[in-house]
């Protein structure tokens, strides 16, 4: 009884760790991946601008013509923290945002596709397909 008394966590590590062994504890898979796309939805021929990165990866910029999109593939983390944000400039106005944000984005919204488009007013999302924008964030500069 001594070595709980002084060791507990260790001996709860050691106990998990057994398990685990013996395939009693199992650890569930990163979720599928998740395709996020964001397109031009304005009258011209104008481009916009994007910059996207998380806190692992930096997506860099892109410039997306009418007619064209811009995507990226990821899977969301185990720990339910991936966030993407991202910058976007058309016709010197811009904004920032949260393109995906798991705790927001993978069970409620686009658990395999989020979808964006560039208006002139901002830029609304989509969850899973091109109906109704369920986020909208206006130009802020």
């Amino acid at each position: 009884m001594r070595i709980f008394e002084k060791y507990p966590y260790s001996v709860i590590l050691v106990s998990l760790l057994m398990m685990w062994k013996k395939g009693t504890i199992c650890v569930v898979a990163d979720a599928a991946e998740v395709t996020v796309k964001i397109v031009p939805d304005y009258p011209g021929s104008s481009s916009f601008v994007i910059h996207c990165e998380s806190g692992d990866d930096d997506l860099g910029g892109h410039i997306v013509v009418q007619g064209s999109l811009y995507s990226f593939k990821f899977s969301p983390n185990a720990w339910g923290m991936t966030l993407f944000h991202c910058a976007v400039e058309r016709e010197g106005k811009g904004l920032s945002f949260e393109m995906y944000n798991e705790n927001r984005d993978l069970i409620s919204r686009c658990e395999k596709i989020c979808l964006w488009k560039v208006r002139p007013d901002g830029v609304a999302g989509f969850a899973e397909h091109w109906d109704n924008p369920d986020l909208y964030f206006p130009w802020t500069r």
